[in-house]
């Protein structure tokens, strides 16, 4: 009985030993190659973060809108792609003189919003 209360205790002192080693490794003990390597892909998501913000911003600011005679109606136009933004039911015979004036400048609009007042303004 001596002899398996002695196997048991030396048992456990190992075992209790290689737990504490396992945890100092697991937890303590840092790499400081992955340390780096976190670290700089970190930096990278966020400056391709801080990159793209940069970059819809930009192109939020850059977006002009002005309006243009198209088959006899006035459409919005978006003035950086050139392309019809969207139709009006404004025909270009019931146009006022101050519009015509106005295509004829090529006025530009910074927000839709800006457009869509403008032409409650004068169709109403």
């Amino acid at each position: 009985m001596n002899k398996i209360n002695r196997f048991l205790l030396i048992y456990m002192v190992v075992i209790t030993t290689l737990c504490g080693y396992m945890c100092y490794v697991a937890f303590y003990q840092k790499d400081t190659s992955q340390d780096k390597l976190v670290h700089q892909v970190q930096s990278t998501i966020i400056k391709e973060q801080t990159t793209k913000e940069q970059a819809a911003t930009n192109k939020k600011e850059k977006i002009t809108y002005g309006l243009e005679v198209r088959d006899g109606s006035l459409v919005i136009l978006n003035n950086q792609t050139k392309e019809i933004f969207e139709y009006t039911d404004l025909k270009k015979s019931d146009l006022p003189d101050e519009i015509k004036q106005m295509l004829k400048e090529k006025k530009k609009f910074h927000s839709v919003e800006e457009v869509y007042h403008f032409l409650e303004s004068y169709s109403s």
